[in-house]
């Protein structure tokens, strides 16, 4: 049974789809584990040039010029793409992620874009934050999505596995309802097994981030090494490239 502004709904089970700052999460008891890295990046989304031809790869620019040396990640999705841009130390995100501001370094990463092709702006900061429990200790509340872990964009890691969240949630409750007698053993399978997927996608967002912000000197060091000696060491190319920021083209499917 579910109350809410004065209403009620019967039900077995409650999934909880409701993002980052669930309500369903907190009244659970269950609290968000991880690590937020300092800095914060800029997306910007663009929509494809009407009649032209669409953007079908994922680029990644560790020091672009056109950004004062910040790293610049392009992204490509249906009928668009996204243009993630690294703060640097003393980046304002209200004057550095503004409309008009956005409208002024952007033609320097993707050359000249028409304002009404930028369809959103917005400022996220990198977590890696998993849920405690993905359930309730009663196995009748079942967390999915945002409610469940947050992960940068990358590779849509939060997304697609928010709909395989959703998939095993319901498979869950249709065992419990089949079977009272098996719902807790359904419910708790799907928490074990959520979350480890959620710990890989995680451990992911850790590995680009290391690409991305590498903290110490020799990794600085490493990377930038890397990047000289790309054009004629290939495989130090090849290293960079890896960098788990998604699949190079236009994303389709679930994944974890």
């Amino acid at each position: 049974m579910v109350t809410a502004d004065g209403a009620t709904w019967p039900g077995s089970h409650v999934v909880g789809a409701d993002g980052a700052r669930s309500t369903v999460r907190k009244r659970t008891g269950a609290s968000l584990e991880g690590s937020a890295a300092e800095g914060f990046h800029v997306v910007v989304d663009v929509a494809d040039e009407p009649g032209g031809t669409p953007s079908l790869e994922r680029v990644m620019h560790y020091a672009h010029p056109g950004a004062d040396g910040r790293g610049v990640l392009v992204v490509p999705y249906a009928n668009g793409f996204q243009v993630d841009v690294q703060s640097r130390a003393g980046d304002d995100p209200d004057v550095i992620a503004s409309r008009r501001e956005v409208r002024r370094w952007l033609p320097a990463l993707i050359g000249p874009t028409p304002s009404e092709r930028i369809t959103a702006i917005s400022v996220y900061r990198f977590l890696q934050l998993i849920a405690d429990d993905f359930t309730d200790p009663h196995r009748r509340v079942l967390l999915v999505g945002e409610a469940a872990h947050l992960f940068p964009p990358f590779g849509a890691r939060g997304m697609n596995s928010g709909f395989a969240d959703a998939r095993a949630a319901a498979d869950a409750i249709a065992t419990g309802r089949r079977s009272p007698a098996a719902n807790a053993d359904a419910v708790a399978a799907f928490a074990t097994a959520r979350r480890a997927a959620a710990e890989v996608n995680s451990a992911a967002a850790g590995a680009a981030l290391r690409h991305l912000r590498p903290t110490g000197a020799v990794a600085r060091l490493r990377r930038r090494t890397a990047g000289l000696l790309a054009p004629v060491v290939p495989r130090f190319g090849e290293w960079l490239e890896h960098a788990p920021y998604g699949p190079r083209t236009v994303m389709s499917g679930t994944g974890n």
